[in-house]
């Protein structure tokens, strides 16, 4: 387990830095809650390869939390288990909420209902006029997709999309900075802002595919709607839209499509474009459980799609630290439980050693092959034994942070207590 006494001091420091110390009459607030099937010692960041691209996140996170100086952006992509954004939404809260002043923004969202699929648990947004939509999962469709995976378009002139971020019992967010990224070509609509917000400032970034507006004051609520100012514009392709603020802070991004293995996000045409835009400082790829999901699997392609998804990021930015995660076990057709989801995460674990990532082995964590008849039994996956309840989510991204700090930790005992 994390070292407590070595936190404990580097937390007491950062406190004392802020004149806060009532948080050490409380207890530990990290703890995890105790099953006898999840393998706690398991619960580490390994680093089969080079280990030094983490140094600059590890000092970035330390001036952070020490100074409330600088920002920190996390993009985490995936499949289902992303989209719904328990998980990912719990790292997000636990790495925003680490020390005060944490909150950099919620980051990139997609307006999911519009597409007729579910919106994370903390957005919510509605629509008019007519939309059609793309997902990277479907194969028999020719549109070209950014980053998020997933596309809306419009031809009504008068459609609008509305967000709205709901805080309860989740980190209150709001923003004065957003970003919307569309189609740039002489057939797309104008975005505007309706409502009430007053701009400072309207920008846009053609060459990384997205139009940002500066606001005056701070909102949790986002209305969109699509101008046409020439006869030649004819439609509106929407990407995503990524909420943020000009605070310091962590952002934390996430970005998943229901069903998306690692070959669905190659095919996306604006990815690197996009994924320039967001500039994230750590990048966490969450993928592997559908492309583990069938009766048998070509390793040789799966191998090369992980290793192309690696190379694509790395291609935007050659130094960046990279966290590969293993899928967790689960069952096929509620009925099988998946042997190749194994295969996977030892292709996982090489691809990780050859291009010097970082890796969080969950489905060693989560108890191995055959481990998710006991998450189910204790409440923690839904009845496909595929995905997760709420609370089944919450514990993984507790692991996850957890298995964070621990990296975090040893970075701390070799860099600052022990120089």
């Amino acid at each position: 387990m994390l070292s407590k006494t070595r936190l404990y001091i580097f937390l007491f420091m950062i406190f004392q830095s802020l004149n806060i110390t009532s948080v050490f009459s409380q207890d530990y607030p990290y703890d995890l809650p105790f099953y006898n099937f999840i393998r706690y010692d398991e619960n580490k960041l390994i680093f089969p390869g080079d280990s030094s691209s983490y140094d600059n996140l590890f000092s970035s996170f330390s001036t952070l939390t020490l100074k409330g100086e600088g920002r920190i952006t996390v993009l985490h992509l995936g499949d289902s288990h992303i989209q719904a954004d328990y998980f990912s939404g719990r790292v997000r809260e636990r790495l925003q909420t680490f020390s005060p002043g944490n909150v950099g923004g919620r980051g990139f969202v997609f307006p999911y209902r519009v597409a007729q699929t579910n919106n994370p648990f903390n957005l919510a947004n509605q629509y008019s006029g007519e939309w059609e939509y793309c997902r990277n999962v479907e194969r028999n469709k020719d549109c070209d997709l950014g980053l998020s995976g997933i596309s809306v378009t419009t031809y009504d002139s008068t459609a609008t999309i509305s967000l709205y971020l709901k805080d309860k019992d989740y980190q209150k967010y709001d923003f004065n900075t957003v970003k919307i990224f569309h189609n740039f070509d002489s057939t797309s609509y104008t975005v505007e802002l309706n409502g009430y917000l007053k701009k400072v400032e309207v920008s846009d970034n053609d060459s990384l595919g997205f139009t940002q507006f500066y606001l005056e004051d701070y909102t949790d609520t986002l209305h969109l709607r699509f101008v046409k100012n020439a006869p030649s514009q004819q439609k509106f392709t929407l990407h995503g839209i990524s909420l943020e603020t000009e605070d310091p802070g962590v952002v934390y991004h996430s970005i998943g499509v229901n069903g998306a293995d690692v070959a669905s996000f190659l095919r996306c045409t604006y990815f690197s474009q996009h994924l320039k835009a967001l500039n994230p400082d750590w990048v966490i790829i969450s993928l592997g459980t559908n492309d583990s999901y069938g009766k048998s699997i070509d390793s040789a392609a799966t191998y090369h799609d992980f290793e192309r998804m690696v190379l694509k990021v790395r291609g935007v930015s050659p130094e960046i630290p990279i966290l590969l995660t293993t899928p967790g076990d689960h069952y096929r057709q509620r009925r099988y439980v998946n042997r190749n989801t194994e295969v996977v995460r030892n292709i996982i674990i090489d691809v990780a050693k050859k291009h010097d990532c970082a890796v969080w082995d969950y489905f060693s964590v989560m108890g191995g092959l055959n481990s998710v008849n006991f998450w189910y039994k204790a409440g923690l996956t839904a009845n496909d034994k595929l995905h997760y309840s709420k609370d089944g989510y919450y514990l993984q991204g507790d692991l996850l942070f957890t298995a964070f700090l621990r990296a975090y930790d040893n970075y701390i005992d070799k860099n600052i207590i022990n120089k």
